[in-house]
């Protein structure tokens, strides 16, 4: 009698260690700081320990969040039914990682640091899986210059619609970073990070006559970086990316003959001018 008592406490005590060993979840996110209205990537990998293929459907078997800030607030839920792992097939001793844009399911709208915990259900599972806690700051950024321009309306009697391009100056942890975002009084339609910001001019932004927007930014003492971005509707995409090297001068936004051209620079080389991999 007594081995058996022995026996059973043994089981309490060690359940809980099998149980959460069932699942390994490891949650992490893309960067430390964040400009405001910013995609706010994270990753979470889970990793299947409990001996048998674990699937998960769209209401049931679900991955959800808690979202707070320093202060105690919880962010407001934009989707409660959301579950990034609907769908998902886990095999036994399988890895897989999700990435999930947090601030499409919590509201991060407010500047301030933000805790967020993954959480693990599943029907075959004696319990929740939580993962380790993660911090994200999100700052708003300091105004450089504002452009307003019309996008291309389908027929020629529909009413011309604007969007607001802000170009902003923002304090990464150990940079500066120059970022685009479009918008207008109601709504943020994309934000993109251009490039650090180093000694030199400002970045260049002309609009061409099909509403393409051309940037221009320096990435290094004789290293140019030229962006072109293109709406859809009022969704804004880049569309092209190349580098050009400082050559009789700084390069710069040109309209001659009435197209926008590089000035003063030259394409180029990887491996010879730049590389992307440092």
């Amino acid at each position: 009698m007594k081995r058996f008592i022995l026996l059973s406490w043994l089981a309490l005590l060690f359940f809980p260690l099998v149980a959460q060993a069932q699942i390994g979840l490891r949650l992490k996110s893309d960067s430390q700081r964040y400009l405001r209205y910013e995609e706010i990537t994270v990753s979470l990998l889970i990793r299947n320990y409990s001996g048998n293929t674990l699937v998960f459907n769209e209401k049931t078997n679900r991955i959800f969040f808690t979202v707070n800030e320093l202060s105690g607030r919880t962010a407001p839920i934009f989707d409660k039914t959301a579950n990034p792992a609907a769908g998902l097939i886990l095999g036994p001793g399988e890895a897989k990682e999700l990435r999930i844009v947090i601030n499409t399911i919590h509201d991060m709208q407010r500047e301030g640091i933000y805790t967020i915990t993954a959480y693990l259900n599943h029907s075959r599972l004696p319990r929740t899986h939580v993962s380790e806690p993660i911090n994200v700051e999100v700052h708003e950024g300091i105004v450089v210059l504002e452009r307003n321009i019309g996008l291309p309306a389908e027929k020629s009697t529909d009413v011309i619609k604007s969007i607001r391009l802000v170009l902003m100056l923002f304090h990464d942890v150990e940079e500066k970073i120059y970022c685009l975002r479009a918008e207008d009084d109601e709504n943020i339609y994309a934000t993109f990070r251009l490039g650090p910001a180093i000694a030199g001019d400002n970045p260049m932004i002309d609009i061409d006559s099909s509403s393409l927007v051309h940037v221009l930014i320096q990435s290094r003492p004789r290293l140019y970086s030229y962006l072109l971005f293109g709406f859809v509707g009022r969704n804004m995409k880049l569309r092209q990316q190349r580098y050009y090297a400082a050559e009789n001068g700084p390069p710069y936004l040109s309209r001659q003959d009435g197209f926008i051209r590089v000035k003063n620079g030259r394409p180029a080389i990887e491996g010879v001018d730049y590389d992307l991999k440092k």
